[in-house]
């Protein structure tokens, strides 16, 4: 390498050691003010104002729903556990169902030839 090409100048070390001080600068920054006892209330009051919004968002939606007679989220996932339910009380009648075939086979099995319930004619005494 020869001595000019030594002291040209890197962008990307200028650019990477940028970075890295600007990061270094809000990463400190962030910490302190995260730290502040003051932003924990405010964003704690801020969290409970959106959930409050999106329950009465939710109410609202669902009371407007139910003017229009269309089912809500609510509806559908009652639905969706209820339908659960059924399936799993069909699971179980087919194995019901399944083992009573299974026994009812064996016993026909082993009683394979039916029961005799004629008699032969008497033969005529002589």
């Amino acid at each position: 390498m020869s001595t000019d090409e030594k002291r040209m100048p890197d962008p990307f070390r200028a650019w990477r050691e940028w970075f890295q001080e600007n990061e270094q600068r809000w990463s400190d920054t962030m910490t302190e003010v995260m730290g502040d006892d003051r932003f924990a209330k405010g964003m704690g009051r801020y969290f409970q104002e959106a959930l409050h919004t999106h329950r009465m968002f939710t109410d609202s939606m669902a009371q407007y729903l139910g003017n229009l007679n269309l089912p809500a989220r609510s509806d559908i996932l009652a639905l969706g556990d209820r339908i659960g339910q059924l399936e799993d009380a069909i699971a179980a009648l087919q194995v019901e169902v399944r083992n009573l075939r299974e026994a009812g086979a064996g016993r026909a099995a082993a009683s394979s030839r039916p029961r005799r319930t004629r008699r032969p004619p008497a033969e005529p005494e002589s």
